[in-house]
């Protein structure tokens, strides 16, 4: 569907109706080889022209809509084109294929970016733009992929903000650009990276909302080892402003002068405060100091320790008490935060799949061990004619146990229907319990009969404490009663 959809763009781009989008492109200086390079595409002024093609080829038009590329109207129940008069970026993954879109306005109109939104074929936490093109070139010739270009070097990344600024990079020649869909940059983006880059070059925007990006960003990098630097743009808005007035050679040239991680933190702390001013000196260096605590290296570390010494006047024998007090610190709540950790996994107050276990944690972990059994060897049903859905205490464990009881009822073992019943956040819990029985050697009808009888206890338990509030409730209503009648 998404190749149909990408041609039916590209061909609108390429006809009459696409005159005011190749008049655009042209006048972000993007060339037809670059244009086509990349598959760019116009989505035309209409609201049926993507979906009536994509409707003639079989696709009906809920397919259509699971895909992000139509919406239905909530008045008449019609369907219509997701993107209406826009530039079309395809989205290609690692293989080649097209999953999803991403289109921008030709003026000022908002929202000036619509991109699809997370379908079967694609997660935006997971895919980058351009990674295609970029693993391509910082391979080059290891994998038949051809030479990359000059001004891309082996392990290195630049990862921007936007689609034309990566498009206007790889057209000045640095193949080795690509950037977030759409979203901040996440774990998942930043393990990707680190499969091809050693090094990444963050051209965010110079705003308040690109430092704050760039901060998370770096977070993300450091987590898997990934030296990020800071590219100090000066004098445009974006690299892609940048490249149009100064030139590839000149942009070049500020990548190698980029700002390592640390020198951009202590760059923003020193840009908060004025060093002039006694208290402010002071918060200064204790938020410099709380910054270097977190560098691992203990020589990188008494670099920037002797260099914040110098740009503060004082002395490096205090910055590193001052260091030493914010690492106790940091070691102290990082126990607290273990110990509060433990607690919240064995009281399960952070569940949100199963929310009864936080009240009922014995009882969730005697199901879920029970459950999983069963979905190993679910032939052990028959071992269950005592075991009732009535006996589990939780709501979901019970629903699970019914679900896999109609299965095995219908005289099969298949469970992929749980897909029809439970999201997939809950089925990853299911599968979990599966999982957890496989690490363990007994599986077998003794675990089963052992869970069935600790299952029960705990209900019949849970039933008498009920009667026993029940009936402590009743009397309660009656002493009442008497008293209000007495009164009277």
């Amino acid at each position: 569907m998404n190749k149909i959809a990408a041609r039916a763009f590209y061909d609108a781009l390429n006809s009459d109706m696409g005159t005011q989008a190749r008049e655009y492109l042209s006048k972000r200086q993007l060339s037809r080889a670059t244009c086509v390079h990349f598959g760019l595409g116009y989505a035309p002024d209409s609201f049926n022209y993507l979906t009536d093609i994509l409707t003639k080829e079989g696709y009906s038009t809920d397919e259509i809509s699971e895909n992000f590329l139509c919406g239905i109207s909530k008045k008449n129940g019609k369907p219509f084109d997701m993107f209406r008069n826009r530039v079309i970026f395809p989205i290609i993954d690692l293989y080649g294929n097209i999953i999803a879109f991403g289109g921008r306005v030709m003026d000022d109109s908002k929202p000036k970016y619509l991109n699809s939104s997370d379908t079967v074929v694609f997660k935006k936490s997971k895919n980058l733009f351009a990674l295609n093109f970029a693993k391509s070139a910082l391979l080059g010739d290891r994998e038949g992929g051809g030479s990359a270009s000059t001004l891309v070097r082996s392990g290195e990344l630049i990862l921007c903000e936007g689609y034309m600024d990566v498009i206007s990079m790889h057209q000045a020649g640095f193949t080795n650009a690509v950037a977030t869909l759409g979203t901040a940059i996440t774990s998942e983006h930043a393990r990707i990276i680190s499969r091809f880059a050693k090094t990444v070059y963050l051209a965010y925007d110079s705003d308040s909302a690109g430092q704050n990006a760039t901060k998370k960003a770096i977070e993300k990098l450091s987590e898997v080892g990934i030296d990020a630097k800071v590219i100090k743009i000066e004098g445009a808005k974006d690299p892609d402003e940048y490249i149009k007035k100064y030139g590839a050679a000149s942009f070049a040239k500020i990548l190698g002068s980029s700002d390592g991680e640390v020198d951009f933190k202590l760059k923003a702390i020193l840009n908060k405060y004025d060093l002039s001013n006694a208290d402010d000196k002071i918060r200064a260096v204790q938020d410099i100091c709380r910054m270097l605590s977190d560098i691992y290296s203990p020589i990188k570390r008494e670099v920037y320790t002797k260099r914040a010494s110098e740009i503060t006047g004082i002395s490096e024998e205090t910055i590193n008490a001052e260091i030493k007090k914010a690492l106790r610190g940091k070691a102290s709540s990082f126990r607290k935060k273990q110990s509060d950790d433990t607690q919240k996994r064995l009281l399960r107050y952070d569940d949100r799949i199963n929310k009864e276990s936080a009240v009922n944690p014995a009882a969730a972990s005697v199901e879920e061990r029970l459950l999983g059994i069963l979905l190993l060897h679910p032939e052990l049903f028959e071992k269950c004619k005592e075991l009732k859905s009535d006996d589990f205490i939780t709501s979901f464990n019970r629903s699970v146990y019914e679900r896999l009881k109609e299965i095995y009822d219908s005289g099969t073992s298949d469970t992929s229907s749980l897909n029809e019943y439970f999201s997939p956040e809950e089925m990853g819990r299911i599968m979990n319990m599966r999982y957890e029985r496989e690490k363990l050697s007994s599986n077998g009808v003794d675990a089963l009969s052992e869970q069935i009888y600790t299952l029960k206890k705990l209900k019949d338990k849970k039933d008498a404490k009920s009667e026993e509030l029940s009936f402590i409730d009743s009397i309660n209503k009656i002493k009442a009663e008497k008293l209000k009648g007495g009164s009277n």
